[in-house]
Order: C-alpha cells, then structure tokens, then sequence
C-alpha cells in the first residue's frame, strides 16, 4: 500500500537542532542523524518517526531515523550515491493508519560530501563527463552545486584555483544564478540567494539589483557584476601570465 504524507500543520523546525553527515562505518556507507537539541522534538508524540529526505539530480531517498522516542543514529544509505544532496529533517506522524501527517521539517540545505558549506557557491567532484562542470541551481534553499567532473586531479581544488577555469566558467556561472535571483520580484530576506547579494554589493557597493526591470536592463547590470569581478580578480592578467609570453611560446 502507498503510503502518503500530509503537510497539514507543519511546524519549522530549525536546522541547528540536528547534525546530519555522511559516514563510513565498518565498510558500509551510512547517514548519521544526531538530535543535538532534544527539546525541539519534545513536543511531537514519542511514536513520531525521524525521517530525512535527500535529493540529487532526479534521486530521492527517505531514510528512517527511528522514532522521537527512540531515535537511531544511523541510517544505510545503500548503494544510493550521493555528493551533495538536498537534505531535509522531518517528523511525521502515522499512529492510526499507512498515511501521515508531516508535523514538523527543517528547510532544505546542501549537504557536501564532508557536511560543510563551502563560501556562497559549493564545488563538487562528481562522475559528469563528458561535460568538465556542471552548474545545479536548485528551486529552493539549497546552495547552487557547481560540479567538476570527477576525473580531473583535485577536482575541487583545481576548479578554485585555476585562472583559465575561473575567467571562463566562473563569469557563465555567475549570469546563470543572477538571472535566477533576478527572478524575484524583490530582495530575498535571507537563504543563499541574500548571502550572493551580499557578495554582490562587496564587488559594486550601492548597486540596486533590478528585479522588477525588463530582460535588457538585467542582462546589462549582470554584464556590469562580470566585469567588476574580472577585474576585481584580474581573470584576464591571470589566464596570460599562465600561458607565458609569445616569446616563451615561440
């Protein structure tokens, strides 16, 4: 029988109140789930189950963390691969019958393969040839994944630091999520996209981000952002200075 859930009365949970991380233990692949602040699911009834929902590139997976009163801390993960999944804690509630009512869930965030956040955009080995990158700008509040493919030596760190890879895919990434801010009829409150304003106004201080402009007025402040960072980063001066003179090259 398909089970189904209810988003009726869902409390937000808050994020901090759990420590979700990818794991190894005795060879096997696993996800740990620790309750870092017990009080937050308190109030849910002890036969709640824990549940957390990851996401990435069209896999979904629900993995089963015990009830509140008896949560578990891990969970097997299977051969499910995942590099940086879309994660959401829920509490859902199924004491009469296969379906549930969601009672409470955190926000989505990005999970990286080592559970951190990496700056305002993660960068992430991942099996995409024959594409070198790969940009993952996702519908909620997840953090934008630009994944390399995983072929390339230091997949992660090359991406960062090579002058060619930054003056020519960084700017293409850059337009991408600007024009998926730009989408918004106003400044978002917080999230990822707040936090890219906020490196935006670094590059051109007092700049207005014209959201509620046409297509041709965007496209010309974003060509404005690329410029400011090229030269705020010398993309140009890098790619020569790594290619050598003619002379060297002759």
């Amino acid at each position: 029988m398909r089970k189904t859930i209810r988003l009726t009365g869902r409390k937000q949970l808050p994020q901090s109140a759990f420590d979700f991380r990818f794991a190894e233990v005795k060879g096997r692949r696993v996800a740990t789930l620790t309750v870092s602040d017990p009080a937050v699911t308190r109030s849910f009834p002890p036969h709640s189950e824990i549940k957390v929902k990851l996401n990435e590139n069209k896999l979904v997976q629900v993995l089963d963390f015990g009830t509140v009163a008896k949560p578990a801390a891990t969970a097997d993960l299977g051969d499910a691969v995942f590099r940086a999944p879309s994660c959401q804690v829920r509490v859902v509630n199924r004491a009469t019958n296969n379906d549930g009512m969601l009672l409470g869930s955190t926000r989505s965030w990005t999970l990286t393969s080592g559970g951190d956040p990496d700056s305002i955009l993660l960068f992430q080995p991942a099996p995409i040839a024959p594409r070198l990158w790969k940009l993952d700008v996702r519908d909620g509040d997840e953090q934008p994944v630009l994944y390399i493919d995983e072929n390339v030596p230091d997949a992660r760190l090359w991406a960062r630091t090579n002058p060619v890879f930054a003056a020519c895919v960084l700017p293409a990434v850059i337009s991408e999520i600007m024009f998926d801010i730009l989408k918004l009829e106003e400044a978002p409150d917080g999230g990822w996209r707040s936090d890219w304003l906020g490196w935006v106004n670094i590059l051109m201080p007092g700049t207005t981000p014209p959201f509620k402009e046409d297509a041709d007025v965007k496209r010309k402040w974003i060509s404005e952002l690329i410029d400011a960072f090229a030269a705020r980063h010398g993309l140009a001066a890098s790619v020569i200075s790594s290619l050598g003179s003619v002379e060297d090259r002759s």
